[in-house]
């Protein structure tokens, strides 16, 4: 699987709001999901082979907000900018002021959304693309980081910084917002708008009001090219998990009635600040508690809690059965869960060295003042209908926990 511009795979809403995370294949396809997820490894390690390219087969994940949508309407042929919202069934497409109010859009949001309608038109989009407000100029703080004078924003989770004295810290003195544009949509009506990753942002007009960029990874630096021996590295440790996954019994993970339950868990696990096990023995044993609690939580929110009610009896057979698949199946679990710790120790390793490159500083704001962290992750692209995130779900996790939130979205 070569990485490169491709048609996404759609949520119902055929739309651009949700990607998987690569280890979570295995859960959602089976041995299937762990072949894919494998190539696409293999894939992002081979663009970053010494002397390798990246180009379009690597995006990074701005933690920008609000999500913007702006182009023109096929319907009439007028521009229009908007959130989310641009696709329901009612259409919030903001063509004029008044807009705003007809649908009641209020506060910090109304402000931006009114700023962005303003200026955007100014670079001449053509079509429907989508990308994440970084910020606007009343969001711009001063602030000095590693000893430079610097612009500092947080339009999320994450805080960036970027140096005044340098070449993008003086486009952003001159601009009045910022924007990261990362998917195009094409279609003859918003309903029936497919999208695509990747913006080609070369024929949109240069504005002094609006810094605005695609989000590819750009290592100009050289800094994420792997050496001889990483890449070494990393092509064993594909070869030792590919061979793994020949013996490795997915359906234990992959059934209908347990990959949802079993990305439950995990997601849960990560809230509480709890690393991931591989272990197969903690692993039955947690799951089984936490889904045990999960029933149990539902029945104690019934009316009739009599433990021979119907309802009641239906979850505590729910309970039965589950400790008995966990038991039953602790061979395949097993044999799973290695594969699964794999794909993560190799997404690791790309990771770290794709964070060598700090082209915008990211922080996180804390009660004690600014700590430097990783950006929030990266997105594989493929040529086969598909996309998946690389994050360190713990890192971030923890960081959406410990910041502090200086904005609204109104």
């Amino acid at each position: 699987m070569r990485l490169k511009e491709f048609k996404i795979v759609e949520n119902k809403e055929g739309k651009n709001l949700h990607l998987e995370h690569i280890e979570d294949l295995i859960f959602i396809k089976g041995a299937a999901g762990a072949k894919e997820a494998l190539q696409y490894i293999n894939s992002v390690r081979d663009m970053l082979e010494e002397g390798g390219s990246v180009g379009k087969g690597l995006t990074v994940k701005w933690d920008g907000a609000p999500a913007i949508f702006v182009g023109t309407d096929p319907a009439d042929g007028k521009f229009f900018v908007g959130t989310k919202g641009v696709f329901s069934q009612t259409g919030k497409l903001v063509k004029t002021p008044q807009d705003l109010d007809r649908y009641g859009y209020e506060g910090n949001l109304r402000k931006k959304l009114a700023l962005v309608l303003q200026l955007l038109p100014k670079l001449g989009i053509k079509g429907v693309v989508q990308g994440d407000l970084m910020y606007t100029k009343d969001d711009l703080q001063d602030g000095e980081i590693d000893g430079q004078d610097s612009f500092i924003f947080q339009p999320n989770t994450i805080t960036y910084a970027v140096p005044k004295d340098s070449d993008l810290g003086k486009r952003i003195a001159q601009s009045q917002m910022g924007i990261i544009f990362h998917t195009s949509y094409e279609g003859d009506s918003m309903a029936d708008m497919q999208a695509s990753f990747g913006v080609d942002i070369s024929g949109f007009n240069k504005t002094n009001d609006v810094w605005f960029d695609d989000a590819t990874y750009k290592d100009l630096s050289g800094q994420a090219s792997l050496t001889p021996q990483e890449n070494k590295t990393i092509l064993v440790a594909v070869n030792d998990t590919a061979k793994a996954m020949k013996s490795a019994n997915f359906e234990a993970v992959n059934n209908k009635e347990h990959k949802e339950l079993f990305m439950q868990y995990i997601n849960a696990r990560i809230r509480r600040g709890e690393t991931q096990t591989t272990d197969p023995d903690i692993f039955v044993k947690d799951f089984t508690d936490w889904y045990n609690g999960k029933i149990t939580n539902e029945i104690s929110k019934l009316k009739n809690q009599d433990p021979e009610s119907p309802a009641v009896k239906r979850r505590t057979e729910k309970i039965n059965a589950q400790n008995k698949f966990m038991t039953e199946n602790m061979t395949g679990i097993a044999s799973a869960l290695a594969v699964y710790k794999d794909i993560i120790a190799l997404k690791n390793m790309l990771i770290n060295k794709l964070n060598k490159v700090d082209t915008i500083k990211t922080l996180l704001r804390t009660e004690k003042g600014y700590e430097v962290v990783n950006p929030e992750g990266f997105v594989a692209i493929g040529t086969d209908n598909g996309a998946v995130k690389l994050v360190d779900r713990m890192e971030f996790s923890k960081n959406n926990f410990n910041a502090v939130k200086n904005w609204s979205k109104g």
